[in-house]
């Protein structure tokens, strides 16, 4: 199942938005959320593309390294967090479980190779044997 990625044309970034992607007030973003996946392999994307770095971007929009490649730039660092999280009411819907499911949300933000952010990712997996190793890793 992969459901059709809703890419949300250029909007003002919010105040979240811009401090992870290093933005200036009134700088515009791209909001791409989706879904893809089936069963208890389900994933639900929040993308956010600086406007700036990608002009007149349109859908389906590839990969980031795609994507990169297509305006001219290197990518460089990414940094991303894994964690454990409880479904909100939205997510949960979303991904078609309970509130309070227990997920693995990773956060990332990609940036070129100059240093600038090209894209801030949240990602939320309902991967019930991914998540069990985390757990027993952690010994929680």
């Amino acid at each position: 199942m992969f459901t059709k990625p809703m890419l949300v044309p250029e909007s003002a970034a919010s105040d979240e938005e811009r401090a992870r992607l290093a933005l200036f007030p009134g700088e515009m973003v791209y909001r791409l959320d989706r879904i893809r996946g089936q069963g208890e392999q389900l994933v639900l994307e929040n993308i956010r593309l600086p406007a700036a770095l990608f002009p007149t971007l349109r859908s389906p929009v590839p990969r980031i390294s795609e994507l990169a490649d297509t305006y001219g730039h290197q990518l460089g660092e990414v940094i991303e967090t894994v964690c454990g999280v409880a479904a909100s009411g939205d997510i949960a819907k979303a991904l078609g479980v309970a509130e309070g499911t227990l997920l693995l949300m990773l956060d990332r933000v990609v940036h070129l190779h100059d240093g600038r952010p090209a894209e801030w990712r949240i990602t939320y997996r309902l991967d019930r044997k991914t998540l069990a190793m985390l757990i027993a890793r952690l010994g929680i």
